[in-house]
C-alpha cells in the first residue's frame, strides 16, 4: 500500500509541476519585472530563476563577428516559455530607429528557428519607422530572410545562413505584444556612457503552432540589419522527456492498481 501512494503521489507532482509555468511580464519595455537590474555591474543582466538567458556584453570595437562598438552591440536576451504565451527580451546597444542606409544599419527582426536546424521559420517584424515591410509587432511564416555583411566570418561556428537579419516575405499570422524602450543608462559592468535599448514582447504559442511548430526545442535569434553582433538563446522543448513519461506511466499504474484494490 505504501508504494501505491508513492506511486500516485508521483503522478500528481508531475501534472502540478507541468502547470506552474506561467510568468507574467507587463510588456512596457521595463525589464525590472524579468530581474534585469540597475546596479551598474556585470550581474545586471542576470535575469530571475527560470527566466533562459544568453549574455555578451562587449566593450570594444571589433564585436563577433563584425564591427561597430556599443551603437551595434546585442547585450543579452530573455526568453520564457509559458503554457500559453511565449515571452520574449532583449537588452542591446543600438538605437532601433537608427536608418538603414550604405553608412548605417537598421534593427534587425526577432527569428524562431524550430528544431534549432538553421532554418528560421517564424520572424517578428519590429518595423522602425523607416522599414517599408508589413506591420509593427507582426509574427509571419517566413518564406525569405535577409541576410548580414559576414557572410561565412572566420568567427569558430559563424555561418551566414544561421544569421538571419530582417523579414523580406512572408505570411501573417498575428501580433505579438511589444515594448521597446526609450534610451537608458547605468546598465552592466560599462555603463557610464553606455546607452541601452529594451526590447519587450510576448505572442501566443499557437502562432508557433500555426507556423508548424510541434513542440521541438528552438532558438531565438536576433541583430541587426548588418549582422555585426548576433544573439541566440534556446527554450527547451515542450515534448515530454523520457523520465517524465515514465513517472506518468507508473502514475498511471498505480492509480490501476489502486482502483483494483478498492473493487475487491
Amino acid at each position: 500500500m505504501k508504494m501505491r501512494k508513492l506511486i500516485i503521489s508521483s503522478l500528481l507532482l508531475v501534472t502540478f509541476n507541468g502547470n506552474v509555468n506561467a510568468a507574467p511580464f507587463t510588456i512596457d519595455g521595463d525589464l525590472n519585472d524579468w530581474g534585469v537590474s540597475h546596479n551598474g555591474n556585470a550581474a545586471d543582466w542576470t535575469p530571475d530563476a527560470g527566466i533562459l538567458y544568453t549574455v555578451e556584453d562587449q566593450y570594444k570595437n571589433r564585436l563577433e563577428p563584425g564591427y561597430g562598438g556599443q551603437r551595434y552591440d546585442a547585450e543579452a536576451i530573455y526568453a520564457h516559455k509559458g503554457t500559453e504565451n511565449l515571452s520574449i527580451a532583449l537588452a542591446t546597444g543600438h538605437d532601433p530607429e537608427t536608418r538603414n542606409n550604405r553608412h548605417n544599419y537598421g534593427a534587425g527582426d526577432f527569428a524562431i528557428d524550430f528544431g534549432r536546424d538553421g532554418s528560421y521559420e517564424v520572424g517578428i517584424n519590429i518595423k522602425p519607422s523607416w522599414d517599408v515591410f508589413g506591420v509593427i509587432a507582426g509574427v509571419y511564416k517566413v518564406t525569405e530572410w535577409a541576410y548580414g555583411l559576414w557572410a561565412d566570418d572566420t568567427t569558430p561556428g559563424y555561418v551566414n545562413a544561421e544569421h538571419p537579419t530582417s523579414i523580406v516575405t512572408g505570411d501573417l499570422l498575428g501580433l505579438a505584444n511589444l515594448a521597446i524602450s526609450g534610451p537608458q543608462t547605468g546598465f552592466g559592468a560599462w555603463n557610464e556612457n553606455h546607452q541601452h535599448y529594451f526590447y519587450e514582447m510576448s505572442l501566443n504559442l499557437d502562432l508557433l503552432t500555426a507556423a508548424g511548430w510541434q513542440g521541438e526545442s528552438f532558438n531565438i535569434h536576433w541583430t541587426q540589419n548588418c549582422g555585426n553582433d548576433s544573439i541566440i538563446v534556446d527554450p527547451p522543448s515542450t515534448v515530454p522527456v523520457p523520465s517524465t513519461l515514465i513517472l506518468l506511466l507508473l502514475g498511471f499504474v498505480g492509480l490501476s492498481e489502486y482502483k483494483k484494490n478498492r473493487m475487491i
